[in-house]
């Protein structure tokens, strides 16, 4: 069930996007709320699963991360329990930052991340190619981001 977001709620998304550690008074101030009611408001989304988590937008390339990739997979049907095993296996990839069900001409886009890039073709050969389930894998390398990963759009 879809939960109703008062007009204050709302602000508080749209806030609390842009600075996750923004402190509560100063949240407050630019909600236009008390102190308490904002606390009150800000925890009740994060109860709800609304506000899903805090975290810090990291540079890979300071971390040594060289190479980023959006790795495309294509699936064939095989025995049963196949894809939860996949899935699973996809999980507990450092490389793999994020991963996607699709509808449509792929059935599963990777993001991943690798130190160079001898480092993705054994991911890729060693890993990928061999989880259960796998027809096909193609990947595209990042040159540049455009457009970082932004904010949920909250209308009014």
């Amino acid at each position: 069930m879809k939960r109703h977001l008062s007009p204050s709620d709302r602000r508080i998304l749209r806030t609390i996007q842009g600075d996750g550690r923004i402190p509560n008074s100063t949240l407050a101030g630019k909600v236009g709320l008390a102190a308490s009611p904002c606390l009150r408001r800000l925890k009740a989304l994060e109860e709800d699963g609304i506000i899903q988590g805090y975290r810090a937008m990291v540079d890979r390339k300071a971390l040594g991360f060289e190479v980023e990739a959006f790795v495309f997979i294509k699936l064939e049907q095989s025995e049963p329990g196949w894809r939860t095993r996949l899935v699973e296996r996809l999980k507990g990839y450092e490389e793999v930052i994020a991963c996607h069900a699709l509808a449509g001409e792929v059935d599963i886009i990777v993001h991943a991340v690798a130190r160079d890039i001898e480092s993705f073709g054994e991911f890729t050969m060693n890993r990928l190619l061999t989880l259960p389930g796998v027809a096909d894998v193609r990947s595209s390398f990042v040159l540049s981001t455009i457009k970082p990963q932004s904010p949920i759009p909250v209308s009014d």
